[in-house]
This record gives C-alpha cells, structure tokens and sequence, in this order.
C-alpha cells in the first residue's frame, strides 16, 4: 500500500482493510514530500495496524525538480512531478515482490486522473503490464497487479467515503510545502479545503491544530 498520508491513500488503505489485514504501507520522501507528510503516513499506518511500515528516502528527486522548468499547461497541473509515479511503482513492485505479495493498492482520485497522466488509467495499465515482464514474480506466473480503489470518485466522494470508514482525516496531511502547518494555497491545500467546504463540515486537521494554538 503506497501511503502518502493524505486523506485519498488514507481512504485507499482504510477500505483495503475491509477485505485483509495483511497489508504493508510504504511512504515515499522526496523533493514534495516532508517531516509533516511521512509523520501522518507513520501515524496512519500505526492505527490502522499495519503488518509493517516503510519510509523510502528518494534525496534525488530535489536535484531532478531543480532542472524541471516546463511552460505552463492547461493539460496538465503544475502539481506534475517528473516521472514520480514510474519510479513509485517500480519500487512499491520490488517491496511487493520480497512480500510475494499480490497487489500495490494506491489513492488518487478522478479529479488527479484529469489533470496528472502518471494517475490515468491507462497508465496504470501499461505500468502492470510492464512490471509481468520485469519482474521474476511475473515471469513465474504470480502477477503483481497495481490497482486503484478510488479511480471513479472525486475529492468530495472521496471524503464521504473517508468519513463513512471512521478514517482518522486528523491524522491526514494534504500540503505540499515544507512547513509545520498546511499552508492553505498549494494545490492540496485548496482541494482538500473545497471538498470540506462542499460537506459543509470542518476540517478535523486545522481543528486540532488550533485548540493546541
């Protein structure tokens, strides 16, 4: 289970547990990933009673973004990180394969799948295809399948649904930026302020974070 710590991997990992217990989570830290994420990955994994917990350090990924400089495009959000989900999969397919395990379960929702085409169906089907041929596991005949629970809901379904599954939104971390509260601009931020504000319910994060101020 890639775990990010924000609340569509949370919702991912959460209604996985409704068919097994025998998961593992993995959280990637990289250029766009900081102390506030891989701590709310941790924390999420710790009470949804995971098997085991693995944080990868990908230091590389801030030399790759430094000499990312695109044109602005209507296609495609600037939230795009070169490559990254190629390379997530590659090693969630590697830590699957130490496990014999069958599955890498991953969060994004329909709204990502317009927007990023490392979230796109047809990518993922292309990257399944690829890790059959790549993989020891597939050449012997035990596939390791990538699949996305959430490929058909937006944020705000995704929210319901998070909320229907008592997942722990408090312990979910959405910003992108290096900081110890969210920031409220960034693509996450704003997402995960307008789908809370569409259910008309506070945002349990800003809540807690506030009776500590």
């Amino acid at each position: 289970m890639l775990l990010s710590g924000g609340i569509d991997s949370a919702t991912a990992l959460y209604l996985t547990k409704q068919q097994t217990d025998d998961i593992y989570t993995m959280n990637m830290i990289y250029a766009h990933s900081y102390d506030s994420e891989a701590e709310a990955s941790r924390k999420i994994a710790a009470a949804a009673h995971v098997r085991e917990h693995l944080s990868i350090l990908l230091p590389f990924f801030k030399d790759i973004e430094k000499r990312y400089k695109p044109n602005p495009s209507s296609k495609i959000s600037s939230a795009y990180v070169p490559a990254r989900n190629i390379i997530f999969y590659g090693i969630a397919a590697a830590y699957a394969e130490t496990l014999k395990a069958n599955k890498i379960i991953f969060g994004s929702n329909a709204d990502d799948s317009k927007e990023l085409p490392d979230a796109r169906p047809t990518f993922i089907q292309l990257m399944n295809e690829l890790i059959k041929a790549g993989t020891r596991a597939g050449s012997e005949g035990l596939a390791i399948e990538t699949v996305n629970p959430l490929i058909n809901y937006n944020k705000n379904e995704v929210l319901k649904l998070a909320l229907e599954l008592k997942v722990p939104l408090q312990l979910t971390w959405s910003c992108y930026q290096d900081s110890k509260i969210p920031c409220g601009k960034c693509r996450g931020c704003i997402n995960r302020q307008t789908a809370f504000k569409k259910l008309g319910i506070p945002d349990p994060l800003l809540l807690g974070r506030k009776r500590k101020g």
